[in-house]
């Protein structure tokens, strides 16, 4: 099989390809790594019962990205047809079965949360990486897509709720933003600082930001200048244009949570390694990145 299954060159069947790379990973991540073979078994024969435990490991592994993907492929009237679209890829992760991150997944949490307001054209890419966001902050991530006239009442609520302190996550500056107030670090107070990513490409990130007139009068936050951007699947024009992904991480260095930032930083790193393994048809080789990634798990789940 080629690219549209699995790396050609190896020769292992998948069972044996799945216990080598997870042989010692905790069972919750062993049942979502399940997750990536729906589509290889289904083929081989195995019907109700494989799928029944499917979409039993699917709900486990939710989150609100998850929740407004199936939402908007349930409304779809069209089949989303890009490059690499023949690949069979894990419904979780949209990586291809042999290149799989769920395994690495971190679960974190925050004392910050994540509006994620998404364009409708990243909602189906593999390449999104706002989603990584919602991956490891399950409960402190809520995802909506965005709409210049009609914005979701629950995310309207969001945005008035007085419990918190909202920043938009956008490059303004003050000769482009008049009605936004910029600031460098958040204000000591007991709310919550809630964090506004558009979730898109620039110019669209940009049309959003500016005719988004619901989203006027909430501040802007300025993030550290001196990261360089590790976005290796999609390419800007400006080094000082950021992922997503890249953008919550900077948010958390605001909030001096360090260490959420740092982790949240490892699995963009390796999703990025992952995404270009299956761009490329190979095997992503297990490295640093993982083993930091298992182990952190295997704290959070008790197990060190």
């Amino acid at each position: 099989m080629g690219c549209a299954g699995r790396p050609a060159q190896s020769n292992l069947s998948d069972d044996k390809l799945y216990k080598k790379h997870n042989r010692n990973v905790h069972f919750t991540v062993y049942s979502a790594r399940w997750s990536c073979w729906g589509a290889v078994c289904a083929d081989a024969g195995f019907t109700a019962n494989l799928q029944y435990f499917l979409r039993h490991i699917m709900a486990l592994f939710s989150n609100q990205f998850h929740q407004v993907r199936a939402q908007c492929l349930a409304e779809s009237t069209r089949d989303f047809l890009a490059r690499g679209k023949s690949v069979v890829r894990c419904q979780l992760c949209q990586m291809a079965s042999y290149a799989c991150i769920c395994p690495w997944r971190p679960r974190l949490s925050s004392r910050c949360e994540f509006i994620l307001l998404m364009h409708s054209d990243e909602v189906f890419k593999p390449t999104n990486t706002g989603r990584l966001i919602a991956d490891a902050f399950p409960e402190q991530t809520h995802v909506f897509c965005w709409s210049r006239t009609q914005p979701s009442q629950a995310l309207l609520q969001l945005l008035q709720d007085p419990r918190r302190q909202c920043f938009i996550v956008f490059p303004a500056d003050t000769t482009t933003s008049h009605s936004h107030a910029i600031f460098s670090e958040i204000p000591v107070s007991e709310k919550i600082p809630t964090f506004i990513l558009l979730d898109g490409t620039w110019k669209q990130s940009s049309r959003m930001f500016n005719l988004s007139h619901w989203l006027d009068n909430i501040p802007c936050i300025a993030l550290p200048a001196e990261r360089a951007r590790g976005y290796s699947v999609r390419k800007s024009h400006q080094e000082n244009y950021l992922s997503t992904a890249e953008a919550a991480a900077l948010c958390l260095q605001v909030a001096q949570e360090q260490h959420n930032s740092d982790q949240l930083l490892n699995y963009f790193q390796l999703f990025n390694a992952h995404y270009l393994a299956t761009r490329g048809c190979y095997l992503p080789e297990q490295g640093q990145l993982h083993q930091q990634l298992r182990h952190f798990s295997e704290i959070e789940n008790g197990k060190t």
